[in-house]
């Protein structure tokens, strides 16, 4: 082969050097391509598909796979603590380290085993019914953003709010049963999901091109246990709020984490 023929990969890599920049191994993908990915999850609740729960997990972490605090991490704040409930990554062959730094799809297909675990609390039963048949809980209807804030809470946050909802036609106040309270609510989550997935134009659609994003190739970080985020355990993926005390600290709620100050989405 003549030398001046393999010069048609040089600008290939530049794109993706380009591309990819220095955050090699993290990825910050559009709402749609995770909406996209929710799609592709071959496990996933099929009510969690929903670009509600696109805009959720955007909220969540930033929009960044690599996002991360002490007890949660990836695009979804996938809650690993498993003192605290958390998911053993160990299961999968990873370590917290390989789950942070890995692509968008793999990230979401994880997490959906502790989203699914989420949507067996009789709370979320007791929503997914009511939203498939189009009936409202005592006046108030059931919408995506719901579901997915259900989810994100967990059984105690969302089987608390559903009790108040059927017997009031609204969601309370934001409680776990463990002393932590405050204002956000699968009600106020969910409603400003469901707008934010309306403002962002995403659809259903599994577009696989060119909407996918670009994957990165980088080595694998040790494991150090500490997050590439730097937050404290009060504190979600992202500084744009001061939330309450993560789901980590709460073992009651075998759940993602989630950030619940009123300036969070």
């Amino acid at each position: 082969m003549k030398p001046w023929r393999s010069i048609g990969v040089l600008p290939y890599l530049f794109f993706v050097l380009v591309v990819c920049g220095v955050a090699w191994a993290c990825q910050t993908p559009s709402p749609q391509q995770i909406e996209n990915a929710l799609q592709a999850s071959p496990n996933l609740n099929s009510a969690l598909k929903s670009c509600s729960m696109a805009a959720m997990l955007t909220k969540e972490s930033g929009g960044n796979t690599c996002a991360a605090n002490s007890c949660c991490v990836g695009i979804g704040q996938l809650n690993v603590n498993t003192s605290a409930g958390g998911l053993e990554l160990s299961q999968y062959g990873m370590t917290r380290s390989q789950y942070q730094n890995a692509d968008l799809q793999t990230q979401i297909n994880i997490w959906s085993v502790q989203a699914n675990m989420n949507t067996q609390s009789s709370g979320y039963q007791t929503l997914n019914n009511a939203f498939q048949n189009g009936q409202p809980l005592d006046g108030t209807p059931v919408t995506p953003g719901m579901l997915a804030a259900c989810e994100q809470f967990g059984a105690a946050v969302c089987n608390h709010n559903v009790s108040s909802l059927q017997s009031t036609g609204a969601c309370g106040s934001y409680t776990d049963g463990n002393g932590h309270t405050g204002g956000q609510t699968i009600c106020s989550w969910g409603a400003t999901a469901d707008r934010q997935a309306a403002n962002q134009n995403c659809t259903n659609g599994n577009q696989t091109t060119p909407t996918q994003p670009i994957n990165c190739p980088s080595p694998i970080q040790q494991d150090t246990g500490t997050p590439a985020i730097a937050s404290n355990p009060t504190s979600g993926a992202t500084a744009a709020a001061s939330p309450l005390p993560s789901t980590a600290s709460q073992p009651s709620v075998a759940s993602t984490d989630v950030v619940v100050s009123g300036a969070q989405i």
